[in-house]
């Protein structure tokens, strides 16, 4: 038995290797074939197309996609799939058209290790998603979003769930177990798609009803507490007519950091969903699909480390009360952890929950002049929290909404729960005109998102109140104060927490149209425009603090809201929360409308070039404008808005198939002029808490190129190859910086700083193997490393300052993945795979950010070890 198995891996790996140089290269390839017929099952492996053009399964498959394998074939007949894409909202190979899209399928997710659409970015240059964050907050060649909570600005990339668009960052991250493919387009889509997104689009597709009934069931297990499971029952309830699909998984780990206080693990994962399908077949012309989808969440916060870097920090001498040690100590203890899996976060409960229901319907009828769409869709969000360490310590509680939360509830001040919920419509007619000469696209679309009681904001302690041991702009502590004449040190208190409920009103309108015109069988030019038009709508309440503990013998400073307290007198304010206030309702609200273009030239040149070794070679430019929207910051003292952002993309491209379409190559060259753009800043109001604001920072220009190979080297090897390398840099940034001895602001240039949370490169290179059918199945192997520069996580203008850059940057990392997968039977109903992650167990920094104005210190957080796991599935049919 052993013999044999051996035996017909060997041929099967004889049949492999690419064969040498010959004048008649089929002989040896017969012999092989021979062999393979012998040893092996005689059918052909799932997904095979034996050189037919198979539009059925390959919609969503990548550049990487598994090669044709016919079971006796000749060489000749080895040729990558053709990919089929609907980036412009129809069928087309992917060679063909002028926009840079990566299009992964189910299979190669599984492949990858892919468990979520955030680890997609391993393999589709330019695109970016910070790890170890729950929500989605992607960018595409430096442009999109890098907020934390981002409930005030819209996504900078746009992701469609069925061609549903997902309004917010946090309902992005969507797991891989219903999904059918992934494809990801770069650079501003707003001419074909219902909500404007400047950095590009995610355009996410189902697993659809199958017409039988079926059974699939799955579960994955690893070394760190992973165990995932799912089941997919495909129901027909009238044959030819009527059919549904129900899914139901839950995703699960324990996380890969251990609270040093309390023995929490985090980072780990607890999502629930559950997707009913319905795909109806009205008439031979008009199809319904219906989505509802409900999931749960209740994730813990990645683990973050506290790097201290500088003393300048407005928080690095305060204390807390019950404690002796300062911020800047606590961050020194908590940094001497990295390395241990270990972690010292706040003695509360943080992560990201949230309650969420989709539901979708999509009518498309197929009428003689053409194809009318129209998308339905309404979304629920309730009960959500979305927690950050940003201290990375267990010393102050910046970041902790839900304490906050918990505090105004216990307080009595208030008692609602936050909940979102949008509406959108959009209605889309494509159709052809001139013997199919002319395709063009138009649409409209339509939201309506309202938010109810959404807390911002922090208690940034457990009590609300801060002691320090010096202040800039105020004078030495101990020349104010007696303490120090019985022994006793003494701090400048006050409290510096506030709270904000906010309901937003966000409403869209879109008109879209986009339209192809080949002027010769080579030749295409394109043209769109969109009109957009966004208002939004604010009433918000502020919980402001007391500034001066409510306790006998302080001394207080005329005019200021704060206090001088004996070392002992802030001790006692240990469980004394500080009081919250209610104060008056107030509201704002902006409109902003844009025009935005869309221009492209495309010119197939395979045919002109005379090289027999080209299949197929298509060269492209395109010039497009994206439109993002302005918005509100609710501040301590009072509201501020910022203004929309813009960007002006211009890419130039190539899309080659060559060597009998075994070779495949695309590239990409971009320039993106970016303006006003929405940066996200810490600020530190004098003697305040911390705020982020988001704020224009000017221009900046991202010039880059993206390479993506695929290269059959036979029947079973293949190599592939992605990648991306930018410039980025700001042309105009204008800032402030504070004064560490008056602690005024200082007007300060940043433009000469690095642009932050991008890579110069990023590049992924997988070697996979699928062997031939044997009687003992099939064999499938890959392996991959994916590689990121070092970047910049400055979080503030003091971080930028050249003699802090070194200290706000993390280094690069390679990344070592593999899996195998057995599949032993010709029908693939089993599947049995064995996957490793950081297989080198590298300890890296996975992102972080560095606020030295606030708090002179780095929050990082630590990639995920070396594990290994387990993934078993089977189909019952």
């Amino acid at each position: 038995m052993v013999r044999r198995l051996l035996a017909a891996l060997a041929a099967s790996l004889l049949a492999s290797l690419p064969a040498a140089h010959s004048e008649e290269p089929e002989s040896d390839v017969d012999v092989l074939d021979e062999i393979s017929a012998i040893l092996s099952a005689p059918s052909s492996s799932p997904g095979e197309s034996e050189g037919k053009d198979d539009r059925s399964s390959d919609v969503g498959a990548a550049p990487r996609a598994r090669p044709t394998r016919p079971a006796a074939a000749p060489r000749r007949d080895v040729a990558l799939e053709e990919i089929v894409v609907t980036a412009r909202k129809r069928s087309e190979n992917l060679q063909d058209v002028p926009v840079s899209v990566t299009s992964v399928s189910s299979e190669e997710m599984r492949a990858n290790n892919i468990s979520n659409i955030a680890d997609v970015a391993k393999i589709a240059p330019g695109l970016d998603q910070r790890e170890g964050r729950k929500q989605g907050a992607f960018s595409i060649r430096g442009v999109g979003q890098v907020r934390l909570n981002e409930l005030q600005a819209d996504p900078g990339v746009g992701v469609y769930l069925d061609g549903i668009f997902l309004a917010r960052n946090d309902s992005q991250l969507l797991d891989t177990l219903t999904l059918q493919s992934v494809q990801v387009l770069r650079g501003p889509q707003g001419t074909l798609f219902g909500k404007n997104t400047i950095g590009g689009a995610i355009l996410v597709t189902t697993k659809e009803p199958r017409e039988e009934f079926a059974v699939s069931v799955g579960t994955r297990l690893d070394g760190l507490g992973q165990r995932d499971a799912q089941i997919a029952v495909d129901m027909p309830i009238s044959y030819g007519t009527l059919y549904s699909k129900l899914t139901l998984g839950r995703v699960r780990s324990d996380g890969y950091a251990e609270d040093d206080d309390t023995g929490r693990l985090m980072g780990n994962d607890d999502r629930q969903l559950g997707a009913l399908q319905v795909l109806w077949n009205i008439s031979d012309e008009v199809f319904l699909k219906g989505l509802a989808h409900f999931s749960r969440q209740n994730d813990g916060i990645a683990a973050q480390y506290c790097q201290q870097i500088t003393l300048i920090g407005a928080v690095s001498f305060a204390r807390v009360p019950g404690r002796d040690d300062t911020y800047s100590e606590a961050c020194s203890a908590a940094e001497k952890l990295i390395g241990t899996r270990r972690v010292s976060h706040e003695n509360v409960a943080s992560g990201y929950t949230s309650r969420d229901a989709l539901l979708g319907a999509t009518l498309t009828w197929d009428a003689p002049i053409g194809t009318l769409k129209s998308i339905t869709s309404f979304s629920y969000k309730g009960r959500s929290s979305q927690d950050h360490n940003f201290d990375a310590t267990d010393f102050l509680f910046i970041g902790s909404t839900s304490y906050g939360r918990d505090q105004l509830r216990e307080q009595g001040v208030y008692d609602e729960d936050d909940s979102r919920a949008t509406i959108s419509q959009e209605l889309q007619f494509t159709s052809s005109a001139f013997d199919e000469r002319l395709q063009y696209t138009v649409g409209l679309f339509a939201s309506l998102e309202s938010i109810d009681n959404h807390i911002a904001g922090q208690l940034t302690t457990a009590e609300g109140w801060l002691g320090f041991e010096r202040l800039p702009g105020l004078p030495d502590i101990n020349s104010i104060c007696l303490g120090d004449v019985t022994g006793e040190g003494c701090l400048y208190v006050r409290g510096v927490s506030t709270l904000s409920v906010s309901d937003y009103e966000n409403t869209s309108y879109a008109l879209f149209s986009q339209a192809s015109y080949d002027l010769t069988p080579t030749l295409q030019i394109t043209g769109g425009l969109r009109y957009t038009l966004e208002a939004r709508d604010l009433d918000y309440e502020i919980f402001g603090s007391e500034t001066v503990p409510p306790l006998l013998g302080v001394i207080p400073l005329p005019g200021l809201p704060i206090t001088v307290m004996t070392e002992s007198q802030f001790n006692r304010l240990q469980g004394n929360v500080m009081q919250l206030s209610r104060g008056p309702r107030q509201s704002g609200n902006v409109e902003y409308e844009r025009l935005s273009p869309m221009a492209s030239i495309a010119w197939n040149v395979a045919d002109g070039i005379g090289l027999t070794s080209v299949d197929a070679l298509m060269t492209y430019i395109t010039v497009a404008e994206g439109f993002k929207s302005g918005g509100f910051n609710v501040l301590t003292n009072g509201l501020d808005t910022y203004k929309p952002e813009y960007v002006i993309s211009t890419e130039l491209g190539l899309k080659l198939d060559a060597l009998s379409r075994r070779l495949r190559l695309n590239v990409a060259l971009y320039n993106s002029d970016y303006r006003d753009i929405q940066m996200v800043l810490s600020t530190f109001p004098s003697l305040g808490a911390p705020e982020l604001v988001t704020t224009n920072a000017g221009l900046a220009r991202m010039q880059g190129v993206e390479v993506e190979l695929a290269w059959l080297l036979s029947r079973a090897w293949m190599i592939n190859v992605s990648g991306n390398y930018i410039e980025a840099e700001f042309l105009e940034f204008d800032d402030e910086v504070q004064d560490p001895v008056s602690a005024r602001p200082v007007p300060v240039d940043r433009s000469d700083e690095p642009f932050p949370f991008i890579p110069r490169y990023t590049y992924n290179i997988a070697l996979r193997y699928h062997s031939q059918p044997t009687q003992f199945g099939e064999f499938d192997f890959m392996v991959s490393r994916n590689t990121r520069a070092e970047q910049f996580i400055g979080g503030d203008a003091t971080a930028g300052l050249p003699q802090f850059r070194e200290d706000a940057t993390i280094g690069g990392v390679s990344i070592w993945t593999a899996r195998a997968t057995w599949t032993p039977w010709e029908d693939g109903r089993l599947r049995v795979a064995v996957y490793g992650n950081n297989l080198t167990d590298e300890a890296y920094v996975a992102t972080g950010t560095a606020v030295y104005s606030g708090f002179g210190s780095n929050s990082v957080t630590i990639g995920k070890e070396r594990h290994v796991g387990l993934e078993i599935n089977y189909d019952f049919q």
